[in-house]
């Protein structure tokens, strides 16, 4: 298991183009993505709704956690998306 952490530097926090664009990824097979908001709210990765419904707005931070075979690449890539950048 791996986790990191992110500030939500994009103006639309998370919208639903990246939300969708996470929850696609986040499905990898043999992998478990799991979401937490500073509030203590826990969702799953690889549903759009979920993603939606924490209400991700700019300057909150998630913590994005990956178990599964290829563990620190899929959290690169997710970091990626919510970070709107290819780079960190």
């Amino acid at each position: 298991m791996v986790r990191d952490s992110i500030t939500i530097k994009t103006a639309e926090g998370l919208h639903a183009r990246p939300a969708a664009e996470f929850a696609r990824l986040a499905a990898t097979p043999g992998h478990s993505v799991l979401i937490n908001k500073q509030t203590g709210i826990q969702v799953r990765g690889d549903s759009i709704l979920s993603l939606l419904s924490l209400g991700v707005k700019e300057g909150e931070k998630l913590t994005i956690q990956v178990t599964g075979p290829d563990e620190k690449t899929l959290l690169q890539s997710l970091i990626s998306i919510v970070s709107g950048s290819k780079n960190r």
